[in-house]
């Protein structure tokens, strides 16, 4: 997706798999106003801190660094749930960014830190941002190939199909998995908002294999690698219960 362009709505959908992908396209052909062209393949590496006690999450705030090619920059912001699907500004919202060099060490950015963490935690009391920094380690990875459409209509409707392909890594406990997300961008003006819910209501209808979230990728990564964790220990859990069950048919 062009950097340039202005993101003034967004709706994102876990995705049933890759096959769905084949689906929207068709039917975004299918409604007929629409013109579809293929846009960029893009690989992106997310990677979010934070402490070994998650203090970062427990405080709302996200500290990630996002990989584009050789773009690369530090970020730190709120991270507040949406409670709607309308990505609207958020109230208190904070999001500070620096352009870094792609292996740059987290401590090379030290004063910047230091300053995002000041103004996220303007309001406690004995705040220490140094030793806060000193704890923090990668917490997860989000490693993604997006393939994106351009999409268009007559009404001067403008949006962007982002189908990402995600690989989780959670670092506490190196558990990897995998989702299928589709993002919707909207860049046209307001005037274009009505179309806009009108091909996210038929989206919506029309493909049971499409999941509405307003998750972040980092809530959606937190919520599939503790998932599969919990399936890890339950199989391992059935696993000791079935030799002790062998063991006591031996004796």
């Amino acid at each position: 997706m062009r950097s340039i362009d202005i993101i003034r709505k967004k709706r994102r959908f876990e995705m049933f798999s890759k096959k769905t992908k084949e689906k929207v396209l068709e039917l975004n052909s299918f409604f007929g106003k629409y013109n579809m062209n293929y846009e960029d393949k893009i690989k992106k590496t997310f990677t979010y801190y934070d402490t070994p006690t998650h203090d970062l999450q427990k405080s709302n705030i996200v500290l990630y660094k996002t990989q584009i090619g050789n773009f690369t920059e530090l970020n730190m912001a709120t991270e507040k749930p949406s409670t709607t699907f309308r990505y609207t500004v958020r109230t208190n919202y904070k999001h500070f960014t620096k352009s870094i060099k792609p292996h740059d060490r987290l401590m090379k950015h030290k004063e910047f830190l230091i300053d995002s963490f000041k103004a996220m935690f303007m309001s406690s009391l004995n705040f220490d941002p140094e030793f806060l920094m000193k704890r923090l380690q990668v917490a997860y990875v989000i490693e993604t190939t997006s393939i994106e459409y351009r999409s268009a209509n007559v009404t001067g409707l403008k949006i962007t199909y982002s189908f990402d392909t995600d690989r989780y890594t959670n670092m506490y406990n190196n558990i990897k998995t995998e989702a299928n997300i589709l993002t919707i961008y909207q860049h046209s003006p307001e005037k274009t908002d009505e179309d806009f819910e009108d091909l996210i209501g038929k989206l919506t209808r029309y493909l049971k294999e499409l999941t509405p979230t307003n998750e972040t990728k980092i809530m959606i990564a937190r919520r599939i690698t503790a998932k599969k964790a919990e399936s890890i220990e339950k199989e391992r859990l059935e696993k000791m219960k079935l030799e002790l069950q062998k063991k006591k048919k031996k004796k």
